[in-house]
Order: C-alpha cells, then sequence, then structure tokens
C-alpha cells in the first residue's frame, strides 16, 4: 500500500475512536443555525455525519478516477501494441526490401561478372591468335631470310669453289 493509503486509513480510525470515545458529547442536542433557520441537533453526529459524506464522496471520485486511469492505461497499452506491430511490419516490410535490393544487385553483379569473363576468354582467344599468326609470321620470315643465307652461300661457294681449283 502506499503512505497516502495507510495515513488516510489511520486517520479515519482515529476520528472512528474520538467519535466512539466521546459519543455522550456527540448525541447532547444543542441549538444549531442555518443563517435563515434554527434547529435542535446534536453538533457532533451532524460533524460526524458530515465527515462520513465527504469521506464516502471522495472514496467514490477515488474510484471513479482510478477506473479512468485503468480505461486510459488499457487504450493506451492497446494502442501501443498495435503501434508496435505497425512497427514490426514496417520492418519486416524493409527487411524484404532490403533482401530484394541485395538479391537483384547480387544477381546484376553476377551477370556483370560473366559478361566480363566472357570478355575477358574472348579478347584472350584474340589476343592468342595474333601472337599464332605473329609467331607463325615470324617463323616465316626467319625461314625465309635462313633460306635466302643459305642461297647466298651456296652461290657464294659455287662462285669461289672454281677458282680455288684452277
Amino acid at each position: 500500500m502506499k503512505f497516502r493509503t495507510i495515513f488516510l486509513i489511520v486517520l479515519l480510525a482515529l476520528v472512528a475512536i474520538f467519535a466512539a470515545v466521546n459519543w455522550t458529547a456527540f448525541t447532547a442536542t444543542t441549538t444549531l443555525s442555518l443563517i435563515y433557520t434554527e434547529f435542535q441537533a446534536p453538533l457532533g453526529a451532524v460533524m460526524l455525519g458530515v465527515v462520513v459524506v465527504l469521506t464516502a464522496f471522495f472514496l467514490l471520485y477515488i474510484l471513479a478516477l482510478q477506473t479512468t486511469v485503468m480505461l486510459e492505461s488499457r487504450r493506451l497499452t492497446k494502442q501501443l501494441e498495435a503501434q508496435r506491430a505497425l512497427a514490426d511490419q514496417a520492418e519486416h516490410s524493409r527487411f524484404n526490401d532490403l533482401r530484394g535490393y541485395l538479391k537483384t544487385e547480387l544477381e546484376q553483379l553476377q551477370q556483370r561478372q560473366s559478361e566480363q569473363q566472357t570478355l575477358l576468354a574472348q579478347r584472350l582467344d584474340a589476343l592468342q591468335r595474333d601472337l599464332h599468326q605473329r609467331v607463325e609470321q615470324t617463323e616465316n620470315a626467319v625461314a625465309a631470310q635462313v633460306g635466302e643465307l643459305d642461297d647466298r652461300l651456296q652461290r657464294q661457294r659455287v662462285t669461289t669453289l672454281p677458282q680455288n681449283l684452277a
């Protein structure tokens, strides 16, 4: 229990004990004035009745206030749960969007990679053909030069050989 509740219960208990101990004084009749009229009644009992009525009124007020607070709390809790569910859905949607985006990007990356690999393979094939062609041309050129040198050597031998024999 809260301190206020305990304090109010103790205070009401003290008033009840005070009224019980002084009951004869509470029930003694006196003349009471309501400004426009006068009447005979026990002042203590009237004041005790006023305290009881005020206490009952405030208890009803507190009960109504507590009920209102609980209903408002329940409404806010439902709203909070709805907002939480909405936030979870939004987060799930964002994750799905991100997953889709990443999947698309990975597919594009793989496509670009395969295109680059194909292009690289084509370039390597072209370079290999070019290299093979150049090697063949170089080989033919070297063979032609060797053949020409061989012809020159044979001609020089043929022309120098008869002079040596003579």
